[in-house]
């Protein structure tokens, strides 16, 4: 067994824009910190664009990026001289670092531009390309393929980096005919998403005995993990658990509705609770999001917004609701400028290219048609059997074994 101490550290930079992507990474570097142990090797050292859990994780953090990312492609736009500066910081602090390697977390705005400013710039380290882009388009359009062949995110991903590692069962044919070079573990969240609590820790965490949830549901919300997601998508959310708790209230034949939120970042925390404010909810427990999954696989529904957090909810088989919406104004430019539309955009319903989880997306992001549709999942048993079977289907598409230690060892053969 190789001696650890005499084993040279390599040096990684991973690059991240967002708390989802940093969630990824984290996991990431867990996983190839384990298997480098296991192999008798020094530990690599980890600097970051990352946030909380790459710290936890042994990453030094260059630039924490709890509150950098807005919600979709305009609102990002606002902030193009602020990435840019990011990027051009980032890019100083990799070139006089040493780094062997580069690994780039999902955000292809933000990465795509850094890993060609890289190789413009001389970095003959490698570069690694972790959630790398695909085109959702793929899922429904038979044409897809061919402008797939033609889009320059996967022109720069060939032409830039040494590894993809995408970690959906989409755009595979394009990485495959472009002869990127690739590996396709399968979604990390199939191996994390776990509890980690038994029965009566979950009970003290809340604040509540078995007694007394005996007769209640648990709504889980999950409104997003940026300030712009909250402010747009939460009041809504929240008057419509509101209206749910009151109506369980006032019949004495349904049961309570405890709504538990975990807090995605603590920076977060004040965001979420005037958000309630707003909505005039006052019965809604804030959680860390180190125990969300406990919260989900307990929940009766989730509502959340489109994104990890559905992708979440269809791996552990929880019924869902996706919201989705932004300023009016942005909308509009979307709708009518840059003429952007899909049949869908949960991804479940990607997958299955049919309406699995419910989408309540801009004007039908609304308080009232959410209690509509949350109401009909909690308590018509046929919708519900319905989701959790199109779930199950779907979970053998995207769950493969030990996923991130496919993508660790990867990454360790090109060190």
């Amino acid at each position: 067994m190789p001696d650890p101490s005499s084993s040279k550290a390599p040096r990684i930079f991973f690059s991240t824009g967002e708390l989802s992507g940093e969630m990824h990474a984290a996991h990431l570097l867990t996983r190839l910190q384990e298997l480098r142990r296991e192999a008798g090797l020094a530990p690599v050292q980890a600097e970051a664009n990352g946030s909380a859990k790459l710290a936890a994780a042994g990453a030094t953090i260059i630039n924490d990026v709890a509150t950098w990312s807005e919600l979709g492609i305009i609102r990002n736009l606002f902030k193009a001289s602020f990435f840019s500066r990011i990027v051009q910081q980032t890019l100083r602090h990799i070139l006089a670092g040493g780094f062997e390697m580069v690994v780039l977390v999902d955000n292809r705005f933000l990465n795509l531009n850094l890993a060609k400013l890289l190789r413009q710039r001389g970095y003959q380290g490698r570069i690694v390309y972790y959630v790398s882009p695909v085109r959702w388009e793929s899922c429904y359009d038979p044409a897809e393929l061919q402008r797939s062949l033609r889009n320059p995110r996967f022109a720069m991903i060939r032409q830039y980096c040494d590894l993809a590692i995408p970690i959906y069962p989409v755009s595979l044919d394009a990485y495959e005919q472009l002869e990127i070079p690739h590996v396709y573990p399968g979604h990390p969240i199939c191996q994390l998403a776990r509890p980690v609590l038994d029965d009566a820790e979950f009970q003290r965490l809340i604040g509540e005995d078995a007694a007394s949830l005996s007769d209640a549901l648990i709504v889980g919300v999950m409104p997003g993990s940026r300030r712009g997601e909250i402010a747009d998508i939460a009041p809504e959310i929240f008057r419509a658990v509101r209206l749910l708790q009151e109506a369980c209230r006032e019949a004495p034949d349904l049961p309570r509705i405890i709504a538990v939120a975990p807090v995605a970042h603590e920076e977060l925390r004040e965001a979420m609770l005037s958000a309630a404010r707003v909505a005039g909810l006052t019965e809604l427990l804030l959680i860390d999001s180190a125990y969300r999954y406990d919260m989900m696989a307990r929940s009766a529904l989730m509502i959340v917004k489109s994104g990890t957090g559905l992708h979440e909810c269809m791996i552990l088989g929880i019924p869902a609701v996706m919201c989705y919406r932004v300023h009016p104004a942005l909308a509009w430019v979307g709708r009518r400028l840059m003429r952007f539309s899909m049949p869908f955009y949960g991804f479940p319903n990607l997958l299955a290219n049919r309406a699995v989880v419910p989408e309540l997306i801009q004007e039908d992001c609304e308080h009232r048609k959410i209690v509509d549709v949350a109401s009909s999942l909690l308590f018509e048993p046929g919708e519900r059997e319905s989701m959790l079977a199109e779930f199950d289907t779907l979970r053998e598409l995207v769950c493969k074994p030990d996923p991130l230690g496919t993508a660790a060892r990867a990454i360790g053969e090109l060190l």
